[in-house]
């Protein structure tokens, strides 16, 4: 049997077996059932994430390590998903879009089809790296470290770390108060560790008078409704809490235990528990703290 006469089915499955995720314009039929088999599996926004191939290499940008085929490396690339291919069926042409990844316009970064504010989204500069990796110290890609003064937009997605519209600093699916996000600015320090002394990675030490909500999740420090200041899953007024504002000092010798900017002598709630220093009936017994 030539190879004209192989039948489609044969060359279907090998061609599978391949590249699952290719688009063949040769192969009508072959195309039309994987996208079919991917849009039984996923939604729509799913399946065209999967299948989106921005420089016709063949392989999906949802695991492509350099969407847009410029030879650069999606983790080195300041625009991810736009560049002049150096192969491929677009070799010599501008592929994708010319918004760096920085950009407040750029809404998906590796243009997988997911946004970059997305719960679904777990890596949003496609390094192949989880967003809250510890190994992930460039989340969106931009060239400046999270844990850089300069980096004021940690996952990219055009809200500044500090808005009071953002729910999600490190773009890692987890908002901010959930007791399961334990790096709200996924540097790779953990909130309650003694070396992270920028919980919300907005650029102002925790233990700074110009810090007044320490974890970034929108309730200031000194407010009754602020039981975790720190963002470290331990709560405020928990016998396991001995630095209630994270910045690496006890509660026994910080000068401003809750860190909402008055020291501890004039501050009428020293623990930020809630509860004022003269009605506190623990008067000191939580953690070290100073209700007194």
């Amino acid at each position: 049997m030539t190879a004209s006469s192989t039948p489609v089915h044969f060359r279907l499955h090998n061609h599978q077996i391949m590249k699952p995720t290719i688009r063949h314009k040769s192969l009508p039929f072959q195309g039309a059932l994987i996208t079919a088999a991917l849009l039984a599996t996923f939604s729509v926004s799913e399946a065209k994430s999967k299948i989106a191939d921005l420089d016709g290499d063949g392989v999906a940008n949802l695991v492509d390590p350099d969407v847009d085929g410029d030879g650069i490396l999606n983790g080195q690339d300041r625009n991810v998903d736009g560049g002049i291919a150096v192969s491929g069926p677009f070799q010599g042409k501008y592929v994708g879009d010319r918004l760096e990844n920085d950009s407040p316009s750029e809404k998906d970064i590796d243009a997988d089809g997911l946004k970059d504010d997305s719960d679904v989204e777990l890596d949003i500069d496609g390094d192949g790296l989880k967003d809250d990796s510890a190994d992930e110290t460039d989340i969106d890609g931009d060239g400046r470290a999270d844990d850089s003064d300069s980096e004021v937009d940690i996952d990219g997605d055009g809200r500044l770390d500090n808005a009071k519209n953002e729910k999600d600093i490190d773009g890692d699916g987890l908002t901010d108060d959930d007791s399961d996000e334990v790096d709200i600015d996924g540097d790779g320090s953990l909130d309650d560790d003694s070396d992270e002394a920028d919980i919300d990675g907005d650029g102002l030490d925790d233990d700074s008078t110009d810090e007044l909500d320490i974890d970034g999740d929108e309730l200031l420090d000194e407010s009754l409704a602020e039981h975790d200041i720190d963002g470290d899953g331990l709560l405020d007024e928990d016998s396991a809490e001995h630095d209630v504002d994270g910045d690496g000092e006890d509660n026994g010798v910080d000068n401003d235990m809750d860190g909402d900017g008055h020291d501890n002598e004039v501050d009428d709630d020293d623990d930020g528990d809630g509860t004022g220093d003269v009605k506190d009936s623990d008067n000191g017994n939580h953690g070290g703290h100073g209700d007194d």
